[in-house]
């Protein structure tokens, strides 16, 4: 998609077509929907919309900056596999590790404090995701953590397909 014809035009659209969801629709998407699922009388709600916030907050600072800053997009072959980095805007205040363990927590922590069950478990099951990009796959973890959070999706897909969560919480369903 123009790596291989030099178009850097194409090449920073791709990317950042890529980055929108890996780092504004992830950390905003799965605390929100998080969110709207909960019970409307839970406790966990106001936690929850903190996340969501907090999520579309962090989205923002790490994908909007880079609209401004066209050459922070660097996009290259590694291993084989497309590495999206160069600059961050959260990189000059803190730590990229920090930036990865806020965004981790962001996404991660509302699904495992839901009141659904299996939520929790969709939870876990972004927790091994995560490990298995960290520990096999660092040298292009956007696109496989990408990848690999399309796989965990067929997680929530067979939540939806076998209303797991309707079983566990009837009256939101009806």
């Amino acid at each position: 998609m123009g790596l291989n014809d030099a178009d850097p035009d194409m090449v920073w659209w791709g990317a950042m077509g890529f980055i929108f969801f890996s780092w504004l629709m992830w950390p905003t998407w799965i605390p929100f929907a998080i969110y709207f699922l909960e019970p409307p009388g839970s406790k966990r709600k106001r936690t929850l919309l903190m996340f969501a916030l907090s999520g579309l907050a962090l989205g923002l600072t790490l994908y909007i900056p880079h609209l401004a800053n066209p050459d922070w997009v660097k996009v290259a072959i590694n291993n084989h596999s497309i590495a999206y980095e160069d600059t961050m805007f959260l990189d000059y205040f803190i730590p990229r590790e920090l930036t990865y363990l806020i965004y981790v927590f962001l996404i991660v922590t509302p699904p495992l404090i839901s009141t659904y069950f299996h939520m929790r478990l969709f939870g876990l099951t972004l927790i091994a995701v995560i490990a298995v990009v960290w520990i096999f796959l660092s040298y292009a973890y956007i696109s496989f953590f990408c990848l690999l959070a399309g796989v965990a999706t067929l997680h929530l897909i067979y939540i939806i397909v076998h209303n797991k969560c309707c079983r566990e919480c009837p009256e939101i369903f009806r």
